[in-house]
């Protein structure tokens, strides 16, 4: 059975601690552990402040989709993704979301917007564990 969800949120820092609250609350109707809630809150507020900071978009949309075994967050922006090596002694503190985001997740995927095809989509995807 899949059970799927959507909803868009402003592009303001205010929006983030609703998103996780928002990711929270699916993952409590989900019935899925406290640490699993949190890797999902702290993945997706990474995505989102990436597309916040990045996309110049006026919203975030977020996706949740629970099926069998997993649950699927993506939050799309109607931004253009822009690929970099993080200098940290020149460019200070952050710049980690990422790989962050890797670590906590089992599957990250980023499909990129471009300045002719502007929306850049991130699929982040939890598996259940044993």
């Amino acid at each position: 059975m899949e059970e799927s969800e959507e909803r868009g949120f402003p592009t303001h820092p205010s929006a983030l601690a609703e998103i996780r609250r928002w990711v929270r609350e699916r993952a409590a109707e989900a019935g899925l552990s406290v640490k699993t809630t949190e890797e999902l809150a702290l993945a997706v507020n990474e995505a989102a402040a990436n597309a916040l900071v990045h996309s110049g978009s006026a919203d975030i949309v977020v996706r949740w989709t629970r099926r069998e075994g997993e649950v699927v967050l993506e939050v799309r922006d109607q931004g253009v993704f822009k690929r970099r090596v993080r200098l940290p002694q020149i460019e200070g503190p952050g710049g980690y979301g990422i790989q962050l985001m890797m670590s906590l997740m089992d599957q990250v995927e980023i499909s990129e917007g471009t300045a002719r095809y502007p929306g850049t989509a991130v699929r982040l995807v939890k598996r259940k564990h044993g």
